[in-house]
């Protein structure tokens, strides 16, 4: 066999292979890479890279979980919704004038983001900015920021920017890549 041949049958044969494990999927309105079976976000995942290299969050350091605001801002939490929520404990707190964001976790509920504003002196949640649950397939912090920013939209953007979202408490897996199984098979 001539060499031209067997690298056009090389090429070919490594095309239909890729072809046949690769493949673009939409759902939601976005699209997710499927490879083999296992849903990715790398649309979500690249915007999250580039979001980390041009956020300034030095004027949003974490507020220290002892400090009189946090731990008024978890009060309100603690008493938002029982009796679930007496058990929330902080696990970050940041805060941009009359707004804030915290993490919480709960002894018999999923971990959570709460957006709370100041009004008239007194924090208070804003029932419809609160996220928790798992974001799969989706990579996790573009997910959730999304998700806030619809809810809460006169949340500061930078505020919002500079949470930490952590992909093992909300994503689909390590650095909010994935992998996803497909439907009808679970994760071990």
């Amino acid at each position: 066999m001539k060499r031209h041949v067997a690298a056009v049958l090389v090429f070919l044969t490594t095309a239909v292979v890729i072809d046949s494990h690769v493949d673009w999927e939409h759902l939601d309105g976005r699209r997710l890479l499927n490879l083999s079976g296992q849903r990715f976000d790398v649309q979500g995942w690249a915007a999250e890279q580039a979001l980390l290299w041009r956020r300034d969050c030095r004027a949003f350091a974490p507020l220290p979980l002892d400090s009189p605001t946090a731990q008024a801002v978890l009060t309100v939490i603690q008493q938002h919704s029982l009796p679930d929520s007496q058990s929330a404990r902080g696990l970050q707190m940041r805060l941009q004038g009359n707004w804030s964001v915290a993490e919480v976790t709960f002894e018999t509920l999923k971990p959570a983001l709460v957006v709370l504003q100041l009004n008239n002196g007194q924090w208070r949640v804003q029932d419809q900015a609160v996220w928790s649950g798992s974001t799969a397939p989706w990579n996790s912090a573009q997910f959730v920021r999304r998700y806030l920013r619809q809810q809460a939209p006169d949340l500061p953007q930078a505020l919002l920017q500079c949470i930490d979202i952590d992909p093992q408490r909300y994503g689909p897996g390590p650095g909010g890549l994935g992998p996803v199984p497909p439907k009808g098979k679970s994760q071990p």
